[in-house]
């Protein structure tokens, strides 16, 4: 029989590139759902879903009956306090792997961040997000201290994007229209496809040696903003003028929009972490180590990937054909 991987995240942009990844190369896959998530991108699919509070330790003992891997790509990039960040992506990690390590689960996959990292330089996490992210690969590093036999893969993929990605869709919206905002500075960037992230995590579950260290997951291209910006363009198949916007109201724009979403009662689309983020210099990364660690490389290239997304969205009517 094959393996069981309990997944978190399924029905998330990340996490159900993942499923997907996991059925086509035969794992059973039991999906972790809350009551009100919106499991369209998992409906219809031969995956089992198991409605869960994944705060709750009782719960989980119950959700890792008969699992030989977890996945967890589950993750909060939006919130209206910073505490919330640090709740779901750390905390919420180390309840899941210590259930995982009492269930004898064999190997345990999280899904972090280029921004536990931070901007290239090492510097460390420029906002905190990349902070929680950070300190959830340390909780997990504890709690693996002290568990018997079970292994544990960190990835960090840096700016994920790809069908179903919500937080690109302005700027294709935007290119469809003539022009796209970048930010004032010199920056280079290492955009991953989704489908990538998803054959790294197959990857470091088939992977049966030992694994050191978080490894980082980038694009095959370093490229600056207006590389970026002439690719999106060419996915919807008009030229485009790149319009360079000062780091300064990039800045000013994420706080406005951050304390407008505060008095909304919501998570901000734009907030001062993507907006600092957005405004650091650099965010590109090695692939040698992660091809040593578990032979992988990334196939799909920034215009191919934009391309496949841009056709997607029309499908979905989220972009005019």
């Amino acid at each position: 029989m094959s393996s069981l991987v309990f997944l978190t995240g399924a029905t998330g942009f990340v996490g159900s590139h993942v499923a997907e990844s996991l059925m086509r190369a035969g794992y059973r896959v039991r999906c972790a759902v809350r009551a009100t998530s919106d499991t369209r991108w998992i409906e219809g699919r031969e995956v089992e879903t198991v409605t869960i509070d994944l705060a709750s330790r009782s719960m989980l003992e119950a959700a890792l009956e008969g699992v030989e891997h977890v996945v967890h790509a589950a993750g909060l990039t939006r919130a209206r306090y910073d505490a919330d960040y640090f709740f779901v992506n750390a905390e919420i990690t180390e309840i899941i792997a210590s259930a995982a390590a009492r269930a004898s689960v064999r190997r345990f996959v999280l899904v972090s961040s280029l921004a536990a990292r931070g901007p290239d330089g090492g510097r460390g996490p420029a906002s905190p997000y990349g902070a929680s992210k950070l300190e959830a690969e340390r909780r997990l590093a504890t709690v693996v201290e002290s568990a018997e036999g079970m292994q544990t893969r960190v990835l960090r993929p840096g700016g994920v994007y790809g069908p179903r990605d919500t937080d690109l869709l302005p700027l294709f919206r935007l290119a469809a229209s003539g022009f796209v905002p970048v930010p004032g500075v010199v920056g280079r960037l290492q955009p991953v496809y989704a489908a990538d992230v998803a054959a790294a995590v197959l990857r470091a579950l088939g992977n049966e040696s030992e694994v050191a260290g978080p490894l980082a997951l980038g694009g095959p291209e370093v490229h600056s903003w207006e590389e970026i910006a002439a690719a999106l363009g060419a996915a919807v198949g008009r030229e485009v003028r790149p319009v360079r916007v000062p780091a300064s109201l990039f800045l000013a724009a994420g706080t406005v929009a951050e304390l407008t979403a505060k008095l909304l009662g919501r998570a901000p689309d734009l907030d001062r972490r993507r907006a600092i983020d957005l405004t650091r210099l650099d965010w590109t990364c090695e692939l040698d180590p992660v091809e040593r660690a578990l032979g992988w490389r990334p196939a799909v290239t920034l215009q191919e990937g934009l391309t496949e997304a841009a056709a997607w969205y029309r499908e979905m009517g989220w972009l005019r054909r």
